[in-house]
């Protein structure tokens, strides 16, 4: 028997191994990547020299011997962390199952060639093993590894952009595992669904999911670091740095470094994005680097774009910039090796950047136009804000002002965006918690109510008892009923205090809930205000406007809009500065305010442009309110100090009646008739005001108000 027993020996002697170098790299203080490196040359040699009496053992022991001995070779290669050796084992393990007929280790086999494929990056080759793995399990109506396929269907559909796919598959593999009772794949998955939801935005939910993937994990306590990263994750994208770090600091203390090199890389290379955003380069530089250098040994090609991102952006915090971008060139190639739209699209945000430092706006403006594209698909909101906002400067570089406004307006209206969703995030998030609250509450008040339950049946059982010793004696029952008497009196008192102690707890969290309704309420105005003038913001005005638009068409109220536009507000800006244009806005937006009555609507439409709202008898009066705005305006202005610069508003004024009939009921023909007006009076000389008719559209002129 002792060649069945020397290749035995041998894997015994490969998982030995492989715990002993772990220790070692913790005794002798020798690096994480050294001793990933050392271990995966190790298992290259190793397998080599398994192959032959493996195939010995087949042939002559029989395929289950064989298949015994293979899925040993395999485990001691994931053991060693050798991903693509492992790899090839877990294939003979699976071709070895099959002809076993041993389906179980055959799904199990699949998968865990799968796990190795996302490890290395291979995208092409997990959706192969996905394919066979959900054929296989749907053959053998195992629930289990056909979630585990719509799981890995789910990971490579989300690492390429595509969250609704994502979300239908993650969808679909929690439904097959919530009563299963496997909590593993059921938390794993969960925790992939609320990454998903993070990336489209809805943080409330995301959070959940990951408090609920984070409750079984630490209830099976298991991959307890995963959770925690992409909870940091969530809350770095809220821009709670505290909470962020926290949840960090805690991945980072559940995962062993030296005996789970990938997952730790995988927690300190998030980590190291924090750092950047936060400022502090140098920690993120050695953070990103640290992971890197564990990736490298490991294979995984994605995280190595990640990670040779951060190290770049760190090294442009630094100063460094001719490193710099060789890193990020390195990211931007792998990124588009891999289909990782977001790696490409951030690499080359942060390589233009650069770029512009060193005045080099041709490459420069390729770059962050590649990169805009890029964002604008995949919707990364602060990302493309940063953007717009770098190509504005490069076109005013160029001497290009029309492009360059162009961009300054979607930068504003990125930005407007930007506000709302930041509210709403951090909304969702104090929903969240309130929820949570509510629940630890009830849960709270269902113990007391278990307590007093218990309570009374103490005092069954008591009352029983004192019913059989009253027929003892009458006495001893006497002394009894004392005693009792005297303990239901402490038990009342004890339960006179927990009834005051949740009387108070109440009244604490009735306070919390006031307290998380006002700043909800504060988040809700800060979301549909502009945040200089105080005024409605661009998005909430268009929404006030089709509701008006929906109330008085059917019944033929009369309403008007008009578009108020500064003259010569750019001259300002220029030579006197955007802090003095501001002072100039908000002196031009109290004049206007000084016009209009209760009931109407002021909002600013972006820029130095300004929409008022007028309905019912206000509408049939907009000429004069117009002529009001126009005067008070430029009164209001000729006391402060423009540079010598006449500011005046030109007035465009629209009314639904004046519309021609298609186009009555659309909030984009009401803008644009009032938008025409403007420029009409702007042609006509500007400090004027111009009335919107169908007839005078149709000439190609406007009546002059």
């Amino acid at each position: 028997m002792s060649w069945i027993l020397r290749p035995a020996l041998l894997v015994a002697g490969l998982l030995a191994m492989a715990s002993v170098r772990a220790e070692a790299g913790k005794v002798e203080n020798t690096t994480v990547q050294e001793s990933t490196s050392s271990l995966i040359q190790l298992a290259a040699l190793a397998g080599q020299a398994l192959e032959p009496a493996r195939l010995l053992i087949t042939r002559l022991a029989g395929v289950d011997a064989g298949l015994l001995l293979a899925t040993a070779q395999a485990h001691a290669m994931q053991a060693l962390h050798a991903a693509d050796p492992a790899r090839a084992a877990w294939h003979d393990v699976a071709q070895l199952a099959q002809l076993a007929g041993n389906a179980k280790a055959q799904m199990r086999a699949i998968e865990q060639q799968a796990e190795m494929n996302l490890l290395l990056s291979d995208y092409a080759a997990a959706s192969r093993q996905a394919d066979a793995l959900l054929a296989l399990a749907r053959r053998e109506h195992a629930n289990n590894y056909e979630a585990s396929a719509h799981g890995y269907y789910g990971v490579v559909a989300r690492r390429r952009g595509d969250l609704d796919a994502a979300l239908e598959h993650y969808t679909l593999a929690i439904g097959m595992l919530r009563h299963s009772g496997d909590e593993f794949r059921l938390a794993l998955m969960i925790g992939n669904l609320g990454t998903v939801f993070r990336d489209r935005g809805d943080f409330a939910r995301a959070l959940e999911l990951q408090l609920e993937s984070l409750a079984i994990r630490e209830r099976i306590g298991d991959h307890l670091e995963t959770t925690l990263r992409n909870i940091a994750l969530l809350y770095r994208e809220i821009e709670d740095e505290d909470n962020a770090r926290r949840y960090f600091e805690r991945a980072l203390a559940a995962v062993d470094r030296h005996a789970n090199p990938e997952r730790y890389a995988s927690v300190i290379g998030s980590y190291a994005s924090l750092l950047n955003d936060v400022g502090d380069h140098a920690a993120a530089l050695g953070a990103a680097r640290e992971a890197l250098a564990i990736d490298s040994g490991l294979g995984n090609r994605a995280n190595q774009g990640l990670e040779r991102l951060e190290i770049g952006r760190a090294l442009h915090g630094l100063d460094e910039d001719t490193e710099a971008a060789e890193q990020l060139e390195s990211a931007l190639e792998i990124g588009r090796r891999l289909g990782q739209h977001e790696i490409v699209a951030r690499a080359l945000l942060s390589l233009a950047e650069i770029n512009q430092i060193q005045h080099n706006s041709l490459r420069a403006r390729g770059m962050i136009d590649e990169a805009i594209a890029g964002l604008e698909t995949a919707l990364l909101r602060p990302q493309l804000a940063r953007a717009y906002a770098l190509r504005e400067k490069i076109a005013l570089a160029d001497r290009d002002p029309a492009t360059a406004l162009r961009f300054l307006r979607l930068y504003s209206e990125q930005r407007e965006l930007l506000i709302g969703t930041r509210a709403s995030r951090q909304l969702g998030v104090l929903q969240a918690r309130h929820a949570r609250a509510e629940a630890d509450k009830d849960l709270a008040l269902l113990q007391k109510d278990n307590e007093l339950q218990a309570v009374r049946i103490d005092k069954q059982d008591v009352e029983r008892q004192l019913g059989m010793v009253g027929l003892v004696g009458l006495l001893l029952a006497l002394f009894l009923i004392s005693w009792r008497f005297q303990g239901m009196r402490q038990l009342n008192a004890a339960l006179r205090l927990k009834n005051d102690e949740i009387d108070a707890k109440s009244q604490a969290l009735a306070l919390a809930n006031l307290h998380l309704e006002q700043r909800a309420s504060e988040l809700y105005r800060a979301a549909i205000s502009d945040p200089l003038t105080g005024v409605h913001n661009r998005a909430h005005l268009r929404e006030l406007i089709e509701d008006r638009i929906a109330h008085c068409w059917p019944s033929a109220v009369p309403l008007a809009v008009l578009l108020i536009d500064f003259d010569h507000f750019k001259q300002v800006n220029d030579q006197l500065g955007h802090l003095h244009g501001d002072r100039v806005l908000l002196a031009g937006v109290a004049s206007i305010r000084e016009c209009l009555r209760s009931g109407d609507i002021l909002g600013r439409f972006g820029g130095e442009e300004f929409v008022v709202m007028l309905e019912g008898a206000r509408a049939v009066a907009a000429v004069e309110v117009a002529e009001c705005v126009r005067a008070q305006v430029q009164l209001s202005l000729a006391g402060i100090d423009t540079g010598g610069i006449a500011v005046t508003v030109s007035v465009g004024i629209a009314l639904l009646a004046d519309l021609a009939k298609a186009e009555q009921a659309s909030v984009d023909a009401l803008l644009d008739a009032s938008d025409r007006a403007m420029y009409l009076a702007k042609a006509a000389g500007r400090n004027r005001i111009a009335r919107f008719s169908t007839a005078a559209a149709a000439r190609g002129d406007m009546e002059n108000a």
